[in-house]
């Protein structure tokens, strides 16, 4: 694949994921924790950093020098 097609994908991959993550985890966060405020706070708080390992994966593998090397031009 392209080096510039793997980072638009990349990219977009991140988004989508990255949208439905955060969407999931409020909803999920909003139904088990209604009322207890402190609890909503410590769940978003951990949901925030928890994106961050995926996130860094498919970034590590969308803009990875090495992959880029490897193709034939």
């Amino acid at each position: 694949m392209r080096p510039s097609l793997k980072k638009l994908f990349g990219i977009v991959i991140l988004m989508i994921g990255l949208s439905v993550y955060a969407l999931l985890a409020s909803r999920l966060i909003e139904a088990i924790f209604a009322d207890q405020i402190v609890m909503q706070l410590i769940c978003y708080l951990i949901a925030g950093i928890v994106w961050i390992f995926p996130a860094y994966w498919v970034l590590n593998r969308t803009f990875s020098h090495k992959a880029d090397q490897d193709q034939p031009r």
